[in-house]
């Protein structure tokens, strides 16, 4: 009997060390955000044997150790107290090589990031995607799911590890839940990630990323979070881009197609909020939409799994069969976004850029007025004060930047002044949920506020 038990045991050894199933395995170190990526990273790494979690950083010499009391096979180093906007050299334990991260920025409107997703199954071809992605400037990393083909598989997770060892260690990495990480408690042992893990959010600069998971409920906890979430950066007057990350895409003439219970439970609050480009995976191959009603969907799945045919539909702007990543530049209220095969080829490309009035220069926050309620139903009430008397212009502009209607235009008394915004345009048509702005000019004095119109 004792031996039988040995020999059981034996095979279960050699059955997960083999890569058959999930156990533990080399790789290199890999950064993901926290709840606070200014001022903290997340470090970490996978041996294949029990080993301390240790950690030497530093921003000139490695000056500062992380260490864990216990041995592990997962290593996640949790770094606090850093600076923003700094890069570090750190090096793990075992490890020879000294490498650098840098933290997220307070505040910034010049940055890059890349997007792509479905790294499964080719190595060669992943390995292609990559060595291109590499040779780009950019500060972190979006993967819409499928990052491997089996969740469960250990050999699958070292081969990504490998393949993306030239990116990881030095980026931020934002990853997706995609179906093929079933079971999924792999995944959520290698990667530790803000809010529940499942379905996270960001803010880098002047962007608000959210990072959803179409493979479990679309509606309740989640439902919830998301509408928290839009309603918060869509109010905040330091975010002008909002982002989503997702893998089953609302919008795909590729293999797969549209995932229509994605598009009926999400869509109309990406619409409601103000979303600008929401990014997935699932379907094998490249596919950007025309805007609808707002929102610009990208499936962006060409990192590696087999490639699939892409027909079109009515909202295609462009579809094509191949490998590949975006890459996107963001300078303040201007977007650019590239497309790039393993060759270098730009097969498409994208610009949009949020104009708030001809020959206007716009400035951020200020105490110029307070408005409320936002989000606001029926009514906006505006208030500020003149000292003197002052010409004063209050007008209203959508969220591309086009004229919505003006609520005061002339010269003003001292005093508290309010104006009120019913949600109409200059037609006196009720304007549609979303996101708005309020630019009010004092005798040249410039300043924005973002709203937010709910419709119930």
């Amino acid at each position: 009997m004792k031996g039988t038990s040995l020999i059981a045991v034996l095979c279960i050894f050699i059955f997960v060390h083999s890569g058959f199933a999930f156990g533990p395995f080399d790789s290199g170190p890999y950064i993901t955000p926290t709840q606070s990526p200014p001022s903290s990273v997340c470090v970490s790494w996978n041996t294949a044997a029990l080993e301390s979690t240790i950690v030497a950083y530093g921003t000139i010499a490695l000056e500062d150790t992380f260490r864990l009391d216990a041995v592990q096979y997962y290593h996640h180093a949790l770094l606090t107290g850093l600076q923003p906007e700094t890069r570090y050299c750190y090096r793990v334990y075992g490890s020879g090589e000294t490498r650098q991260f840098s933290t997220f920025p307070e505040c910034s409107d010049a940055f890059s990031f890349v997007a792509f997703g479905d790294t499964r199954s080719d190595s060669g071809a992943h390995q292609s995607v990559i060595d291109r992605m590499a040779s780009c400037l950019f500060d972190f990393i979006m993967h819409s799911g499928d990052l491997v083909n089996d969740g469960d598989r250990t050999v699958d997770w070292r081969i990504f590890f490998n393949v993306e060892d030239t990116v990881l260690p030095y980026y931020h990495f934002l990853p997706t839940i995609g179906n093929h990480e079933s079971p999924y408690w792999p995944y959520d042992t290698l990667f530790p990630l803000p809010d529940s893990e499942e379905y996270y959010s960001v803010t880098y600069g002047n962007a608000h990323y959210i990072m959803l998971n179409t493979q479990i409920d679309l509606y309740g906890v989640q439902r919830d979070w998301l509408i928290a979430e839009l309603q918060a950066a869509s109010s905040d007057t330091s975010v002008d881009w909002i982002f989503v990350n997702l893998h089953r895409p609302p919008y795909s003439s590729g293999n797969h197609g549209s995932q229509l219970d994605v598009r009926n439970a999400w869509c109309p609050l990406f619409e409601q909020y103000g979303v600008d480009i929401v990014f997935a995976g699932h379907d094998h191959n490249y596919e950007r939409t025309e805007a609808i009603n707002g929102v610009i969907y990208i499936v962006t799945g060409g990192g590696g799994a087999p490639l699939r045919d892409v027909g079109t539909s009515s909202w295609t702007a462009h579809s094509e069969r191949t490998y590949h990543f975006c890459h996107v530049d963001i300078m303040s209220r201007k977007l650019f976004l590239r497309a790039i095969k393993p060759d270098g080829t730009v097969f498409d490309s994208l610009v949009i850029e949020k104009i708030l009035g001809v020959g206007e220069q716009v400035q951020c926050g200020g105490d110029a007025m307070i408005i409320s309620p936002n989000p606001f139903i029926h009514k906006l009430m505006i208030r500020y004060s003149l000292a003197k008397p002052q010409r004063v212009l209050a007008r209203v502009y959508d969220r591309t930047g086009r004229y919505v209607n003006t609520l005061v235009n002339g010269v003003q008394q001292p005093g508290t002044h309010t104006t009120v915004w019913c949600g109409d345009d200059f037609g006196g048509s009720a304007v549609d949920a979303g996101a708005y702005y309020v630019i009010v000019v004092i005798d040249g004095s410039v300043t924005r506020k973002k709203v937010v119109r709910i419709v119930k």
